[in-house]
C-alpha cells in the first residue's frame, strides 16, 4: 500500500480567492487532480513537514536525504539504460534488479530497490516512482503514467532520457553563461581587498613616516584602507547581518518576486532568460502532448520548468482561459512574456492539431536563440568585467604610484 503523504497547498476558487489547506494523497499529480475536481486553480503544492502515517518520519527524512544525492545525470542513465532492457523484452522488475547491480552509488541503489519492491508488491511503476519526487521530475511521472496506459514504456523512457538530456545541456550552458562573469567580478573584488588590506598599509606607514603630502586619491583609499583593517567589528556584523537579512527577503515573496523581475528585465541576462524559459515550457508541452497527456496537467507542469512567479501568473491565466473553452494561444498573444512570432506558431499548431510537434520545432527554434543569447551575453560581458576589473584595480594601483611618481618632493617632506 502506498504511504499517504500530507501536502500543503494554495489555490484559487471558483470566485478567484486564494485558499489554502493540507491533503493527504500518495502524490502531488493526485493533489492536484482533486483539486481541480473541486473547479480550484492550483498555485503552489509542497510536502507538508509531518507524515500522515506515524512512525514514518524518519524513514521520510532518511528517503529525503538519499534523494539529494542523486543527480539528474544518474537519472539519464536510469531511463537510458532500462529503455534498452525493456525494448529487448526484459521484464521491469528484471531490468531494474539488473540495473542495480550495475551501479555503485549507493543511494542510486536504494532508489532502484524501492521501485522494484513496490513494482513486484503490485503497484504501477509511475505510482512507484511518485514516492521519490526529488529524485524523478513530475514530468516525468506524467509521461511514465501515460505510458503505461498505452503500451509504450520502453520508448517513453528513452524519450524521457533524450529530453533530460537536451534540459541538462540547456542548464549548463545558462550556468556556463553566468558563472563566468560571477568568477570574474569576485576575483576583481578579491584583488581589491587584497591591495586595500594588504599592500596599501605597508605604503601607508611608508608615506607617514616621511610626513609626506599625499595626493587625493591616495588619500581617500589609506582612509578606507584603515577602516577596513581597523573596524572590522563595526562593518562585519552589518555586513553578515545584511547578508542574512537579503537571503531571508529573496525567500520571501516580494524577495522572489523582485528576483524574477530581475531575471527578466536586466539588460543582457534578461533576454537570455526568456528565451531558457520558452525553451523549457515548449519543449515540455511538446513531449507531453504527444504522450496523451491533458492539457491542464501538462500546464501545471510547466509552472515547475519556468519557475517565476511573472510565468506563474501567465499559467494561471492560461489555466482560467482553456478552462472557459479559449484556445491555448489566446492568452500569450496578449502576453508581453510570449513573443508574438512563438505564440503565431502555437495558434497554427492548435488549427492544425499538430500542436505537440509545433511545439517541439518552437523548443529547437528557441534552443537555437537561446545558444545566440549566451554567446551574445558573454561577448558583452568579457569586456565590461575587463573595464571593471581595470578600475578595480588599476585605480588602487595608481593611488599607490602617484607618491612614488612625486619620490623626490615625497621624500623632502615638501
Amino acid at each position: 500500500m502506498s504511504a499517504q503523504v500530507t501536502y500543503a497547498y494554495k489555490a484559487r476558487d471558483s470566485h478567484g480567492e486564494i485558499v489554502s489547506g493540507t491533503v493527504t494523497a500518495t502524490s502531488e499529480g493526485e493533489v492536484s487532480s482533486r483539486l481541480r475536481a473541486e473547479g480550484k486553480y492550483v498555485l503552489n503544492i509542497s510536502e507538508h513537514a509531518l507524515r500522515s502515517e506515524p512512525g514514518l518520519d524518519e524513514f521520510q527524512l532518511r528517503r529525503n536525504e538519499m534523494a539529494k544525492r542523486v543527480g539528474r545525470e544518474d537519472v539519464i542513465t536510469f531511463c537510458q539504460q532500462l529503455s534498452v532492457m525493456l525494448e529487448t523484452g526484459v521484464p521491469l522488475s528484471e531490468a531494474l534488479e539488473s540495473f542495480r547491480t550495475q551501479i555503485d552509488k549507493r543511494e542510486l541503489q536504494e532508489v532502484v530497490k524501492s521501485l522494484q519492491a513496490d513494482i513486484e508488491g503490485g503497484e504501477p511503476f509511475s505510482t512507484a516512482m511518485a514516492k521519490w519526487p526529488r529524485v524523478f521530475p513530475s514530468m516525468m511521472i506524467s509521461l511514465m503514467r501515460a505510458s503505461e496506459a498505452s503500451g509504450t514504456m520502453s520508448m517513453m523512457l528513452g524519450r524521457i532520457g533524450q529530453y533530460l538530456a537536451k534540459e541538462r545541456r540547456t542548464a549548463r550552458q545558462v550556468k556556463g553563461a553566468l558563472g563566468y562573469p560571477i568568477f570574474m567580478m569576485s576575483i576583481a573584488v578579491a584583488l581589491t581587498v587584497f591591495l586595500m588590506a594588504f599592500v596599501l598599509p605597508r605604503f601607508a606607514s611608508i608615506y607617514e613616516m616621511r610626513s609626506a603630502a599625499l595626493p587625493t586619491p591616495t588619500v581617500i583609499l589609506m582612509g578606507i584602507s584603515s577602516f577596513i583593517t581597523t573596524q572590522y567589528l563595526l562593518y562585519g556584523p552589518i555586513l553578515i547581518g545584511t547578508g542574512l537579512l537579503l537571503a531571508y527577503w529573496v525567500r520571501k515573496p516580494s524577495g522572489r518576486r523582485f528576483c524574477d523581475w530581475c531575471r527578466l528585465n536586466t539588460p543582457i541576462i534578461g533576454g537570455m532568460y526568456r528565451q531558457l524559459y520558452i525553451t523549457r515550457f515548449t519543449r515540455t508541452m511538446g513531449t507531453l502532448l504527444s504522450a496523451g497527456v491533458s492539457l491542464l496537467d501538462i500546464i501545471d507542469i510547466c509552472r515547475g520548468v519556468t519557475n517565476n512567479r511573472y510565468y506563474d501568473e501567465l499559467w494561471d491565466e492560461i489555466t482560467r482561459q482553456v478552462r472557459d473553452g479559449n484556445q491555448l494561444s489566446d492568452p500569450m498573444f496578449e502576453s508581453s512574456l510570449i513573443p508574438a512570432n512563438v505564440a503565431s506558431m502555437i495558434a497554427s499548431g492548435e488549427r492544425s492539431s499538430r500542436l505537440s510537434e509545433v511545439m517541439e520545432r518552437i523548443a529547437e527554434f528557441s534552443e537555437e536563440e537561446l545558444e545566440t543569447a549566451i554567446k551574445q551575453m558573454t561577448s558583452y560581458i568579457e569586456p565590461i568585467m575587463i573595464l571593471t576589473m581595470g578600475v578595480l584595480v588599476g585605480g588602487v594601483a595608481l593611488a599607490l604610484l602617484l607618491p612614488v611618481f612625486r619620490m623626490g618632493s615625497v621624500m623632502t617632506g615638501s
